[in-house]
C-alpha cells in the first residue's frame, strides 16, 4: 500500500513538472508570436498619453511650431555682377549658403540669372528686406509656409512606440531558446529597426527644412540696348581694314597665279618662242630674196 502511494505521488509530481514546462513553452511562443500586438499596444498607450498632454496644453505655443518657409523674388538690378556678389556676401553674413547659381545672356544681350539660397529661419524676413533694397524694381515676391508641427509630434509618438517594441523584442530574443522563435523575433526586430530609421530620417528632414528657409532669387539686368550703336556692321574702320586686306589678297593671288602659269608652262613657252623666232627668221629671208 505504501509503495502504491509513493508511485502515485511520484506520478502526480512528474505530470505537474511536464505541465508547467509545456505551459511555459506555450506562453513564450505566444509572446514571440504577438510581437506585432506589443507594437500596437505600445502605440495606443503612447497616443493616449500624448492626447492627454495635448488636452492639458490645448495648443502648441507659436514659438514652438515648425514651419517650412519658401520664398521666390523676381527683381531688376542695375549692375548684375556686382549685385550677384553682394547677394553672396549677404547670404554668408546671415549664416546661410548658396544651393545653386545660374547666369546666362538673353537674346537682347542682357544678363539674367537665378540664385537659390538656404537662410536660417530667424534671419528669413531680414534677408528678404535686404534683397529688395538691392533692386531697382521688384517684379514679384511670393512667400509660402507649411506647418509640419503635427506631423513632427506624430513622428515623435511613433518613434517612442517603436523603440518600446524594440526594447521588448530584445528581451524576448534573450529569453528565446527555440530556433523557430529566434527567427520570428529577429525578423520582427529587423522590421521595427527599419521603421525606426525611416521615422528618424523624416524627423531630421523636417528639422532641417524648418530650420533653414529656401529663397529663390530671379535677377534681370536693367540695361538699355541700342542696336544701331552696338551693331558691328557700322564699324567703318573695321570695314576699311577688311576691304584693304581683301584687295591685297586679290593682287597676291593674281601675281601668284601668273608666276605659277609661267613657270609651270615654261617648256611649252620655250618651244613656242623658238617657233616664233624661226618663223620670223625665215620670213625675213623670204622677203629679202623676193626683193633681190
Amino acid at each position: 500500500m505504501k509503495w502504491g502511494n509513493i508511485l502515485l505521488v511520484g506520478l502526480i509530481v512528474f505530470m505537474s513538472i511536464v505541465g508547467c514546462s509545456s505551459s511555459k513553452k506555450e506562453e513564450f511562443s505566444r509572446e514571440a508570436k504577438s510581437a506585432k500586438d506589443i507594437a500596437v499596444t505600445a502605440q495606443q498607450e503612447l497616443k493616449a498619453e500624448t492626447d492627454a498632454q495635448n488636452s492639458e496644453q490645448n495648443v502648441i505655443k507659436p514659438e514652438n511650431r515648425m514651419v517650412i518657409y519658401h520664398a521666390e523674388i523676381r527683381m531688376e538690378v542695375k549692375e548684375f555682377q556686382k549685385i550677384q556678389q553682394t547677394i553672396e556676401q549677404l547670404v554668408q553674413n546671415q549664416g546661410g549658403y548658396i544651393v545653386q547659381a545660374n547666369v546666362y545672356e538673353s537674346e537682347d544681350h542682357r544678363l539674367e540669372g537665378t540664385v537659390t539660397t538656404r537662410i536660417p529661419q530667424d534671419k528669413f524676413q531680414t534677408f528678404l528686406g535686404q534683397l529688395e533694397k538691392l533692386a531697382i524694381k521688384v517684379h514679384s515676391r511670393n512667400v509660402t509656409g507649411k506647418d509640419v508641427t503635427e506631423e513632427f509630434v506624430d513622428l515623435e509618438s511613433r518613434l517612442k512606440a517603436k523603440q518600446a517594441v524594440e526594447e521588448r523584442l530584445y528581451q524576448l530574443l534573450k529569453e528565446a531558446k527555440d530556433t523557430k522563435d529566434l527567427l520570428a523575433i529577429s525578423n520582427d526586430l529587423a522590421k521595427v529597426q527599419e521603421e525606426i530609421e525611416q521615422i528618424k530620417g523624416r524627423m531630421k528632414y523636417l528639422q532641417n527644412q524648418s530650420a533653414l528657409s529656401t529663397v529663390t532669387i530671379y535677377l534681370v539686368e536693367n540695361k538699355v540696348v541700342i542696336p544701331d550703336l552696338e551693331n558691328k556692321k557700322l564699324n567703318t574702320w573695321e570695314k576699311t581694314k577688311k576691304q584693304f586686306m581683301s584687295s591685297i589678297n586679290l593682287l597676291l593671288s593674281m601675281f601668284s597665279s601668273l608666276i605659277v602659269f609661267i613657270i609651270g608652262n615654261l617648256p611649252v613657252l620655250f618651244v613656242f618662242i623658238i617657233l616664233i623666232g624661226l618663223l620670223i627668221f625665215f620670213g625675213k629671208r623670204i622677203v629679202k630674196q623676193k626683193k633681190q
